[in-house]
């Protein structure tokens, strides 16, 4: 059975993220430019990325926080590193897959005919 304190931290994370911003923006579905396509999951693999970041860097706090009242080896400490892990690794994934995406959208550009 979980400690009950490592049960209110998950409960708390999990509220805390279902209440940070709202809803992200649909993308446009309307073009028929792929390079358009490409560019704008780009843009929102960039956009994911940032709100990752953002809440490593929240729960960076917490920890720190977490740490004095806890003491640096309570699972507290513990269990919010590795949600700060966890969306650092979030983000780089992001990061990659704009890349991947800002490239398709490069070599679709090059390729494409001018109009």
């Amino acid at each position: 059975m979980m400690p009950a304190a490592l049960s209110i931290l998950i409960l708390g994370i999990f509220i805390q993220a279902g209440c940070s911003g709202g809803p992200p923006a649909p993308l446009e579905m309307t073009t028929l430019d792929p390079v358009d396509d490409h560019q704008k999951i780009a843009l929102h693999y960039r956009h994911e990325a940032v709100l990752a970041r953002q809440q490593a860097e929240e729960l960076t706090n917490q920890a720190a926080v977490y740490e004095r009242l806890f003491g640096r080896e309570s699972d507290w400490v513990s269990g919010t590193r590795l949600l700060i892990q966890f969306y650092e690794d979030v983000a780089g994934e992001q990061d990659r897959l704009a890349d991947l995406h800002q490239k398709f959208s490069k070599d679709r550009s090059s390729t494409q005919p001018s109009r």
